[in-house]
């Protein structure tokens, strides 16, 4: 006799969506049955409910060190894993950043013994490619951590102390193409944000507002076409995170056009929220910064645009939380940068909202189908990043990673709700109807109608297979 089965509910893939009940034994589903068939020690009614693969966030900064290590962001990788559960995030992959004196082999084995001990979720890592790769002997090293389980690596192409060069970009992706890994870039033109930061500096404009001032579409659009450049000369598929401007998503279009293996991703920060919303709050809009920043309302339709004829193909959260007040235990958070922002840590809360918002936005707003919903937030991420069919999927064999999803539970977002910890919450009072009711990590149910049940430590590191297919175009 099985474990468990879900009943009564209807399966969805990437690629339909059909009624079955899930029989799950162990850590892992057995069988897609008919409905009303079987038997199991435990029964979940999902009657008038989809059954969903657990949602994958692929882009997650948890315990973040910011600033130069100056200070940290507010979510540990405990806290930050719970409100991914309650969310329905059942898999995130954080990044790894390395001190100037320390190896990047060895601050991936420190971070990753950090996590494992807090987090109830499973959850991966992304080495971040040093500036200094190329002299501090980092290729044989990221060589060696694709070889153990990580497979995409990430280049920064901004920000003193941590932006590469284009010969870094060149020899890394070479590297990575010969690997099999999936580079990832934040793709900002580096010198262009810190001349125009320089500018608004000589010339008084600092309040946290004029950030985004800082971060022109131009220098968004400039990197993507360069790091594009650089992955086609060199034979290398492509990531590129959180795109925010449409001409940098209109540059990703044009080479997957051509049939160019890149990938986009954007956030729900650049989907929904917009510059409109915090221009000329002083030190609220500190609320909002993060980078790429979050811009003019009339460039979101153009990024949904793209998430549905395929031009960008995931949803993360690229979530840095980080408090406008100031916790005891926390170093310097927003207040930091008071009235001027180059001091603001940059980063906005989203793990726990992720699915809920996109449901809302995308699902019940009529711009895409709860198939590709899934592809965005699970499927998909998980092809791209060696997770795939281990999650990402309900099908026999995988993880029971499983979120029950009621389409008519309604909510309104309240900060004073979240289990982020953080003191703000960007959606604050939007109306959402769809939800989690019961959310399944590896057949243990971790959240049963928002409490969560889940053990400190429970999650597992995911050492993650090649990536499958990165080609332009599929799916």
């Amino acid at each position: 006799m099985a474990a468990l089965i879900i009943r009564g509910g209807e399966v969805v893939w990437a690629s339909g969506v059909f009624s079955a009940d899930v029989v799950v034994d162990g850590e892992k589903i057995v069988g897609l049955v008919e409905p009303g068939t079987g038997t199991a020690e435990r029964e979940i009614d999902a009657r008038g409910c989809y059954v969903l693969p657990g949602g994958i966030d692929t882009h997650t900064h948890l315990e973040n060190p910011a600033l130069s290590f100056t200070t940290v962001s507010s979510d540990d990788f405990h806290t930050g894993t719970i409100a991914a559960a309650v969310g329905g995030t059942t898999t995130i992959v954080d990044f790894v950043k390395s001190r100037p004196e320390e190896s990047i082999y060895d601050a991936f084995q420190t971070r990753r013994a950090v996590a494992e001990e807090k987090v109830v979720v499973d959850f991966g890592l992304h080495p971040m490619v040093p500036s200094n790769a190329l002299t501090a002997g980092s290729i044989p090293e990221l060589r060696q951590l694709a070889a153990e389980g990580a497979t995409s690596w990430k280049f920064f192409m901004a920000y003193h102390g941590m932006m590469v060069d284009d010969a870094t970009l060149i020899a890394g992706f070479r590297a990575a193409a010969e690997e099999g890994v999936l580079p990832m870039v934040h793709a900002e033109n580096g010198h262009l944000v810190q001349d125009a930061t320089d500018r608004l500096v000589e010339a008084g404009m600092v309040e946290e507002h004029h950030h985004l001032a800082a971060h022109t579409h131009t220098s968004e659009q400039e990197a993507v076409h360069r790091a594009i450049a650089i992955a086609e000369s060199v034979g290398s598929a492509l990531f590129v995170v959180h795109v925010s401007s449409r001409y940098a998503a209109a540059e990703i279009q044009l080479a997957r056009a051509r049939a160019v293996p890149v990938h986009g991703e954007t956030c729900p920060q650049y989907l929904l929220a917009a510059y409109e919303d915090y221009e000329g709050l002083g030190h609220e809009a500190a609320k909002y910064l993060c980078s790429p920043p979050i811009r003019e309302r009339a460039n979101q339709e153009s990024l949904w645009d793209a998430l549905v004829s395929d031009t960008l193909s995931t949803i993360g959260t690229d979530h840095a939380a980080f408090c406008m007040g100031q916790p005891d235990d926390l170093p310097p958070q927003k207040g930091r940068g008071v009235g001027y922002f180059p001091d603001v840590p940059n980063g906005v809360p989203g793990i726990e909202d992720r699915l809920s918002l996109i449901w809302q936005a995308g699902v019940r707003q009529g711009r895409f189908d709860v198939s590709r919903f899934v592809d965005l937030v699970a499927t998909r991420p998980a092809k791209l990043f060696g997770l795939y069919p281990q999650k990402g999927a309900v099908v026999p064999g995988a993880d029971a990673d499983l979120v029950v999803w009621n389409p008519e539970l309604r909510r309104t977002v309240r900060a004073a709700d979240q289990h982020m910890r953080t003191d703000y919450n960007l959606y604050e009072g939007t109306e959402i109807v769809g939800g989690p009711t019961h959310v399944f990590s590896r057949g243990e149910l971790v959240v049963e109608h928002g409490e969560v049940t889940a053990a400190r430590g429970r999650g597992r590191y995911l050492p993650r297979a090649r990536p499958i297919a990165p080609t332009a175009g599929a799916r």
